[in-house]
Parts: C-alpha cells; sequence; structure tokens
C-alpha cells in the first residue's frame, strides 16, 4: 500500500503544549503508512533539540502573514493528501484558499485552545473571527481536546460529524523518570508555574497575591515576552525573595514533583498538558474556573487535588490555608493522582485512524 503523505505544521518550536502534541504525534506515527514532512515558519524556539524526524522544511519567516505564499508552495510541490494544523492563524487561511489550490486535500485541524478567548487575542483578530465563521466547515475533521471546547464548536454551527474529541496525549514513564527531585529550599509553600510568559497564561495574576502571603515562594519557569511585565510586578510588591525565574527548562518535572501545588492562572486553555503532567507526578494543581477543559478530569482527581477558584481574591485567601507537603525536607515523588489519560502512541493511533477514515471515506 502507498504510504499516505501527510504535511504537518507550526509556527515554530516554542515550548507550547501545542508543538509538543504535534512533534509526540510525529514521533510516533506510523512510517510504514504515513510519509509526514512539517513543515516550520521557522525553527527558532526551545524545542529545535527534539527534533528527531527527517523531511523537515524551514520557511525561515517569521510571520504568517509573510510565509503564506512560501508555504502555499512548498505545499503544492509535496502534493499532500492531508494537511495536519493545529494553530488558527495558520489552518484558516489555507482553509480560505482550499478550494482554489488543495481541493482534493484532506485537512485535519487540532484546536490548542476554547475560541473565544483564543479568536479575541490571536493576531489579526477581526480577520480570524471572519475566516472562523466563514471557513472552518471546510476542515475534514477538527480535533478538540475536552467537552466543552466540543459545545463550544457546536454552538458555532460546526457539524457534530466534523468532531472528534482526543485527549492529550502524555508519556507517563518518560515523565516520571526522574533521578532527583529540585525544590527551593527552606520552609514554606512552594508553588510552581510552568508555561510561556504570555498573557494568556495569566503569571500576571499570580505576582500580586504573594505580598500578603510571605511564606509563599514561586518558581517560575519559562520564557516570554511577558517577562518584563512580570519582573516589574515582583519589584513592585519587593518579592525578590519569594519569586525565582529559572526560564525554559528541559527538566521542570523535577521542580514539578518536588513542589506542593503547580499554579495555572490561565485566563483560558484547551486542555492544559501543564496540569495533567503535575497530577501525574503527583502534584495537586491550582487553577481558575476559566480553565473549563479541566472540568472533564475533575472526576478522576481527588477533591483537593485539582482546586479551582472563582478569581484571584478567592486564591489569595484560600493560599494561606494552603499546607506543605509532609516529606519537604527530602520530597519522594508521590503516586500519580490521576488515571484513564491518552499515552502517546494510543493518541498517534486515534489520530492515524481519524485520518484513514478521512482517507478512505
Amino acid at each position: 500500500m502507498k504510504c499516505i503523505r501527510i504535511v504537518f505544521i507550526l509556527p515554530s518550536l516554542a515550548g507550547g503544549g501545542a508543538e509538543k502534541v504535534l512533534l509526540n504525534l510525529l514521533d510516533n506515527i506510523d512510517d510504514f503508512r504515513f510519509e509526514p514532512y512539517l513543515i516550520l515558519l521557522n525553527d527558532h524556539g526551545p524545542l529545535k533539540p527534539k527534533l528527531n524526524k527527517k523531511n523537515i522544511i524551514v520557511l525561515n519567516k517569521v510571520r504568517m502573514r509573510n510565509s503564506f505564499f512560501s508555504l502555499i508552495r512548498e505545499i503544492k510541490s509535496l502534493k499532500p493528501e492531508v494537511i495536519f494544523s493545529t494553530f488558527p492563524h495558520i489552518t484558516l487561511p489555507l482553509l480560505f484558499i482550499k478550494n482554489s489550490f488543495f481541493k482534493k486535500t484532506k485537512f485535519i485541524t487540532r484546536e490548542p485552545n476554547m475560541l473565544d478567548k483564543s479568536l479575541d487575542n490571536s493576531p489579526y483578530s477581526f480577520l480570524i473571527k471572519i475566516l472562523h465563521k466563514f471557513y472552518s466547515n471546510r476542515s475534514n475533521k477538527i480535533i478538540v481536546t475536552s467537552k466543552m471546547m466540543k459545545k463550544d464548536f457546536l454552538k458555532r454551527g460546526i457539524k457534530e460529524n466534523k468532531l472528534a474529541l482526543v485527549s492529550n496525549p502524555i508519556d507517563y514513564k518518560k515523565l516520571r523518570k526522574i533521578d532527583f527531585l529540585k525544590r527551593h529550599k527552606g520552609e514554606g509553600l512552594r508553588l510552581v508555574f510552568v508555561g510561556r510568559l504570555v498573557y494568556q497564561k495569566g503569571i500576571d495574576r499570580v505576582i500580586p497575591l504573594l505580598k500578603s502571603n510571605h511564606n509563599i515562594h514561586l518558581t517560575i519557569i519559562g520564557d516570554g515576552p511577558y517577562k518584563e511585565r512580570v519582573n516589574k510586578l515582583v519589584n513592585k510588591y519587593n518579592l525578590y525573595k519569594q519569586v525565582k525565574f529559572l526560564g525554559f527548562l528541559y527538566n521542570a518535572n523535577e521542580y514539578v514533583a518536588a513542589a506542593d501545588y503547580c499554579i495555572l492562572p490561565s485566563r483560558w486553555e484547551g486542555l492544559p498538558n501543564v496540569a495533567l503532567e503535575s497530577l501525574i507526578l503527583g502534584t495537586p494543581v491550582l487553577t481558575f474556573q476559566e480553565v473549563v477543559g479541566l472540568y472533564d478530569i475533575k472526576s478522576n482527581v481527588s477533591d483537593k487535588k485539582l482546586i479551582f477558584f472563582k478569581d484571584e481574591k478567592e486564591m489569595a485567601e484560600n493560599l494561606s490555608n494552603l499546607m506543605q507537603r509532609v516529606d519537604w525536607k527530602k520530597p519522594n515523588l508521590r503516586k500519580s493522582l490521576i488515571n484513564n489519560f491518552n499515552d502517546p502512541k494510543e493518541y498517534s493511533q486515534k489520530i492515524e485512524k481519524i485520518i484513514m477514515e478521512e482517507i478512505l471515506g
């Protein structure tokens, strides 16, 4: 049987969950049935060392608007049976021209975030919203990551047979393979944040809460354009001793596993990998009710291990009541707090099945 040629598209190799999910899929896809190609608008970002596949095309462009014609040219030269994209600002312009350039090509779209806030804060928000309204139905299949996301798409008029709910992959064994747990020294509650320092991730919402909770230390793992803003907040509230920036780390699991809680203050998410990974490492998660995708897994997590707060005020009032772990002087890896998740192979098989169903009709 001839291999099915698939083009995967990413804007860059930023260390976000969507990039990790797609690279994970590339690593586990069946090479006997599929011929995968990865097109990158640019190869900047901390995940570059993780690339271990051939057939990688780099356009060396910073933004989609500068990449559009180069991207079309590369896709046309490859003549793929399937295009797989996971960022709306890339997917939607391609769907707009689908009938002119890629009429026979199947489009598989993976949505990384809840739509409303994501579209409101996307580049060229007004244009992207218009494209989404009129052209998202041109996708052959739309992969959503939570029940709330599926409900959101149905409300927008997307046909149910176009939607497939597939939760994110988590490599349990690899995640829990930790030689040494790292924790900020001293007594008191230890929180850890892992994510890009951008508006969406909401780390700026947490910093002011520490000013009245002096027994709390926050370790921030990640980088991004909001770092300067967060630094200004640390300076404003004189929190030098309570907040530590570590930048992007490949070994973030060592810190997450040793913390008392992982904090996820996002303004919106799809199904955040960092929360799933933290729970698998045995570390409870603090988050806000806006992260609606996590309600999918709430029933699989004990009540006090996944805590939702209404707003910053409620979180601030409750932080002082949280207790540090018993083994804080020398922390050990705790039992996983969650079951029923996709491992990378299972995730790839589910995506492969979706692709084959579209190809075979």
